[in-house]
């Protein structure tokens, strides 16, 4: 059973112009790859296609929130995300590879779009690489453990760093 048949347009059905579609990630869909196990929240895309004689051109956009794990207080929190992206599809033998991300090369003898990789490729691109609460929202507790660790201490420091800095300073 194809658990992303949902995310598959019938391309061959669409007359030219555009046409409007909408979708849900939530869990079932982030279950479906390696990397977004385990990801709970809900993500509603909507999808615009403007089919021409030549090409398709698929503009998505994405907003919703999952929940992730803050990398400051290792809490748990709703990660607003959102996003947009624009490509191409044309038809062609299938086997050619220009190397362009901006296009999707379908074969002559596909019936469908499959939208789940470009989505979930636009929703890896809107999680940012550090995850935090906003200002204030830690845990109070981790936050005290935090602050006594990185603390600075006033140690003596060793006096060859000292001789160091001087020879630093000199050659300025």
């Amino acid at each position: 059973m194809d658990r992303l048949k949902e995310y598959k347009v019938a391309h061959r059905g669409l007359a030219e112009g555009t046409h409007s579609f909408e979708f849900e990630m939530n869990d079932d869909f982030f279950d479906c790859f390696e990397a977004t196990r385990g990801t709970h929240g809900l993500v509603r895309a909507e999808v615009r296609i403007v089919k021409s004689a030549l090409l398709m051109e698929v503009r998505m956009r994405m907003a919703g929130s999952v929940k992730a794990v803050c990398d400051r207080c290792l809490g748990e929190m709703d990660l607003p995300v959102s996003g947009e992206m624009s490509l191409y599809v044309k038809q062609g033998k299938g086997e050619e590879d220009d190397g362009d991300a901006d296009f999707i090369l379908l074969a002559q003898d596909a019936d469908y779009l499959d939208l789940s990789e470009p989505l979930y490729e636009l929703y890896m691109l809107s999680i940012p690489m550090r995850v935090t609460h906003p200002e204030g929202g830690c845990d109070p507790e981790m936050e005290r453990v935090l602050k006594a660790y990185t603390e600075e201490k006033n140690d003596k420091t060793d006096p060859r760093w000292e001789e160091l800095k001087k020879l630093i300073n000199n050659n300025k």
